[in-house]
């Protein structure tokens, strides 16, 4: 027969591991919160020179990529020993001995963020058709802000949400120099001040975006006289 004090004194001993855990996730940087799921507005970066993204928690899982130190990275999930990120179209998987989880918003932009310029725009491609949903952000349904913001964010960059305020991400490209991967704003109209459009240059005078209610994801000329009146400016998010 157990006494009820050896019952207690296993009970306390079961509480301090559980602490003396939690208390070395926070050592390592990590946090450990209901159900996993990370806080909105979570990130990390890659310590290790080169890090294999898996596609489960685990060494045992495929490795589904590879990070350069200093990439930022979508914390999705913290789990024991593992981040759950975002990753390409999906979700991949990074052991916390090489990488720093952080709160706060991710940077607009980093140099080592993971992808290229090429890469973003075959990426986007990938949702051609995708219905335009206004404040969409999701394959489910974009709207023009929403797309863009849910390309670079795939790429460990994290735009402004709205048209307007991405456009003060990255840096100004003037017209002539503009080159696929950057993106491209446009007016409401002819001799408005407020951007209201945003789409991915694609090359060949021609860009992908989701337009408006009706539409879906598509490339649209921007040299037609429309767009041309229109036309707001680009910036570069990816330097070749």
């Amino acid at each position: 027969m157990i006494s009820f004090k050896r019952c207690a004194k296993r009970g306390a001993s079961a509480v301090l591991v559980v602490v003396l855990f939690v208390s070395m996730l926070g050592f390592m940087g990590v946090s450990a919160y209901p159900g996993n799921e990370a806080p909105e507005g979570m990130h990390g970066v890659t310590t290790a020179s080169v890090l294999n993204v898996r596609s489960g928690p685990g060494t045992g899982y495929g490795i589904r990529g590879q990070l350069r130190r200093g990439t930022y990275v979508n914390v999705l999930a913290v789990l024991p020993g593992w981040v759950r990120i975002a990753h390409g179209d999906g979700a991949g998987y990074l052991s916390t001995d090489f990488v720093m989880v952080r709160t706060g918003p991710m940077p607009a932009r980093s140099s080592h963020s993971y992808g290229t310029a090429a890469q973003v725009v075959e990426f986007a491609k990938r949702y051609l058709g995708t219905p335009y949903r206004w404040g969409g952000t999701t394959p489910a349904g974009f709207d023009c802000s929403g797309f863009m913001w849910y390309i670079f964010r795939n790429f460990g960059v994290t735009l402004n949400r709205v048209a307007h305020d991405q456009r003060r991400n990255g840096t100004p490209i003037a017209r002539p120099y503009v080159r696929p991967g950057d993106l491209v704003f446009f007016y409401p109209r002819a001799g408005a001040t407020t951007v209201s459009h945003v789409g991915l240059y694609v090359g060949n005078g021609y860009m992908i975006h989701s337009p408006s209610t009706g539409n879906v994801v598509r490339f649209t000329s921007i040299n037609s006289a429309n767009r041309v009146s229109r036309y707001a400016g680009a910036r570069r998010i990816f330097w070749y």
